[in-house]
């Protein structure tokens, strides 16, 4: 396994979306795009880290719950020989002042940062390879990495390339994971089979300070997106193609398409139910992207998410955002400022809507002629709170996608 940059990074969709529900399947004659189906591409649109490790900067705070999240890989093939898997970490944390590599502390947004210092945006990847023998799962902490690949007595495949999977390369981490199916560990060429299925669980515990008899352990699981291989192209290629072939792009492989609209019913901020109060965290991602060799992504496909909200009266609000890159935002400060004040304002609000839930759908439009689609993957992380505003529970869903006649094309570059 290689911890190292690659002369070649795939992921085929470097931001993605996470909304409440079910992700829908794209209907399509020979493949489909879903949540309940093998591909030969995983998306898993949120993973995140924030543990009570001495090396997290900036350190959890009372009242704060550490998080990590567990992904697991399966091999579902019968066959004899191991298959190959690219994976990369992409992460969207922001950083005062600084990029990454100069150490700067991670950020959410100005607040963050010393008085002065702007908490700025960055997105880079990590990649890393292994092998999974026929039938295998396999399943990692991000947080910590795996040391070494339960291999079922394959040799090869435990010393392959030091046989270990990386931690995120920083706490706090805030981002997403892609896998990819290639040929081997000397050629990185996708292969048109279908053989890998995924699940990722968010772990949280607290608040904090954490104590043996009072704490809260809440977990939230989700499947990958899985993107079905439909043709394996050239090694000369500089593109993953989802639903068709950009514009000027040569397919390393295609794969089926992101949905043109995501749509999700869920209930509004703020609304009561039997499991507490609600409050909804959005994840939002393009599907295309380019990547540059050296980890790091040029987000210069910026797509604006066009939001329609609906209460149960079919009233109708809207709204929207422009993505770059993976986005996590609470769903109130879509059109609100950050933080609490001006949530009860929100479209997205109990008190605004006048009902308990309802349907939001979103739609990426991108007027560019470079190549890039609108398409966007999207999931939702519900909490629910006591009165205290303790969070007691918690769960992950994904949107529904909704696919045109003419299937949307996305792609993801290799310059």
């Amino acid at each position: 396994m290689s911890t190292g940059s690659r002369t070649r990074k795939f992921a085929a969709a470097v931001c993605a979306v996470t909304l409440g529900g079910v992700l829908g399947v794209a209907e399509l004659a020979s493949a489909q795009t879903s949540v309940i189906k093998t591909g030969g591409y995983l998306a898993f649109p949120k993973i995140v880290a924030h543990t009570t490790s001495p090396d997290a900067s900036p350190a959890l705070v009372a009242g704060e719950f550490a998080k990590d999240t567990v992904i697991q890989l399966t091999n579902v093939s019968s066959g004899s020989e191991p298959i190959t898997v690219n994976c990369y970490y992409i992460n969207a944390n922001g950083h005062c002042g600084s990029p990454p590599a100069d150490g700067a502390q991670v950020c959410r947004d100005d607040a963050d940062c010393p008085a002065g210092v702007r908490c700025l945006p960055g997105w880079a990847t990590q990649d890393f390879q292994f092998q999974l023998t026929p039938n295998q799962p396999l399943g990692w902490v991000i947080s910590e990495g795996l040391d070494a690949l339960p291999c079922e007595g394959n040799a090869s495949c435990q010393t392959f390339q030091n046989g270990i999977i990386p931690p995120v390369n920083e706490v706090p981490f805030v981002g997403e994971l892609r896998c990819l199916q290639v040929a081997s560990s000397v050629d990185d060429t996708p292969v048109a089979e279908n053989n890998l299925k995924g699940e990722a669980t968010i772990v949280e515990a607290g608040p904090l300070p954490i104590a043996a008899d009072t704490s809260e352990v809440l977990a939230a699981a989700y499947n990958a997106v899985s993107f079905e291989a439909e043709s394996a192209g050239s090694s000369a290629g500089d593109a993953l193609c989802l639903g068709g072939t950009p514009t000027g792009a040569t397919c390393l492989a295609t794969y089926t398409p992101c949905a043109s609209t995501l749509s999700v019913q869920h209930f509004f901020d703020g609304a009561e139910t039997p499991q507490g109060f609600v409050e909804t965290e959005l994840t939002l991602s393009p599907c295309s992207a380019t990547i540059e060799d050296g980890g790091s992504i040029v987000p210069d496909n910026r797509v604006a998410a066009l939001i329609l909200v609906y209460n149960e009266f079919e009233q109708r609000f809207s709204t929207g955002t422009v993505l770059s890159c993976v986005e996590h935002i609470r769903l109130v400060d879509i059109d609100t400022p950050a933080g609490p004040a001006g949530d009860d304002f929100s479209v997205f609000a109990v008190g605004t809507q006048g009902t308990l839930g309802g349907q939001t759908r979103i739609k990426g439009e991108n007027s560019s002629d470079d190549g890039f689609g609108p398409g966007l993957l999207g999931l939702v992380h519900q909490y629910y709170s006591d009165e205290g505003g303790t969070r007691t529970a918690s769960s992950a869903h994904h949107v529904n996608g909704r696919f045109p006649p003419e299937p949307i094309v996305d792609g993801v570059y290799f310059p």
